[in-house]
């Protein structure tokens, strides 16, 4: 029996891994003909995902690991974009850097709200996402700000050494959040805040700190969405983003990140980012099935996934009480 649960638990941490790749080896043998396996059609797999909610998950994983909800980075990411076009059009970085500092801005004061208001982060980000998308609406009038500025077209469209600077700067930004969660004082306190608040505050952590801290990160992350992809498109949509909160957290829920807090990885968010991707791409190879049963196909992946969390996370605790009673006999 116990060889079933270490092979069950085994299998739960990597399943974002293994539902990757079954999903893959499907797509190359049903889509063989179309040159599924090519270099150019796997670099624009990769592409999308970055740019199609990529760099939304990662920000949202900090926030989901803390034990806590962000409704409004689809917002954030089209105020991003929208600075980014209005203002660098002339100095580049002057844009870049407004559109990420309005971000870490909007990422704060969710924080606030949040761990010193106690404000319900579901009503918190809900009012964020409404009114920032509001300001976005009214500060354009509703209409497309072109990006026309040659360096703010290239890292939309660039390369380096070959590849994709969407694709970089998403393999780039993976890895940095690796190391913050992995090795810093920060990272282990997110853990600690998602996992046991209370047990957290008892430990001396400034809980919310913490939690400021991963929102802040969400809206950095969110606003540097919001840039790349106004690059990309030669265009800053006041609308870009709607409804794009939900594909970062089916992201990260398909990664195998506990919505509940406390658990998850940033490799896994990094593989949920390629399911929903290589779901896309098939869907698109097909041509034939309804747009509508992709939503349901995501839709079930989630509640999969969910449930594959809850029973790893079942017996983990199992294994634990009984290594506890074996030690205590």
């Amino acid at each position: 029996m116990n060889k079933v649960k270490k092979a069950y638990n085994w299998f739960g941490s990597k399943s974002s891994i293994a539902a990757f790749l079954l999903l893959f080896v499907f797509a190359s043998i049903a889509f063989a003909d179309r040159s599924f396996l090519s270099a150019s059609s796997i670099e624009n797999m990769v592409r999308k995902a970055a740019s199609d909610g990529g760099f939304l998950a990662l920000g949202m994983t900090f926030v989901i690991l803390v034990g806590e909800i962000d409704l409004s980075v689809g917002s954030t990411l089209a105020l991003g974009g929208v600075l980014m076009g209005m203002f660098g059009a002339e100095n580049p970085v002057l844009g870049i850097a407004l559109g990420l500092l309005a971000g870490v801005f909007c990422g704060f004061v969710n924080g606030l709200m949040v761990a010193k208001m106690r404000i319900s982060s579901w009503v918190a980000t809900l009012a964020m996402m409404l009114g920032l998308r509001g300001v976005v609406l009214l500060i354009t009038n509703k209409r497309p700000i072109p990006v026309n500025n040659p360096t703010l077209t290239a890292i939309g469209g660039g390369k380096i050494l070959g590849v994709n600077v969407l694709i970089v700067l998403l393999a780039v930004c993976t890895l940095i959040c690796m190391y913050i969660s992995r090795n810093t004082r920060l990272g282990m306190g997110i853990y600690a805040v998602g996992g046991n608040e209370e047990a957290a505050k008892m430990m001396g952590l400034r809980v919310d700190r913490m939690k400021i801290a991963a929102y802040t990160l969400c809206g950095l992350f969110a606003a540097l969405a919001g840039v790349l992809l106004a690059a990309r498109l030669y265009t800053a949509q006041p609308t870009a983003g709607d409804t794009w909160e939900t594909t970062a957290i089916a992201m990260c829920a398909l990664g195998g990140v506990k919505l509940s807090g406390g658990e998850g990885k940033f490799s896994g968010t990094f593989f949920g980012i390629l399911i929903i991707s290589i779901i896309n791409t098939i869907f698109n190879y097909a041509g034939s099935l309804n747009s509508w049963w992709q939503n349901i196909v995501m839709g079930v992946l989630v509640l999969i996934s969910i449930g594959v969390q809850s029973e790893v996370f079942h017996f983990k605790k199992k294994d634990k009480s009984e290594e506890k009673a074996e030690q205590a006999a």
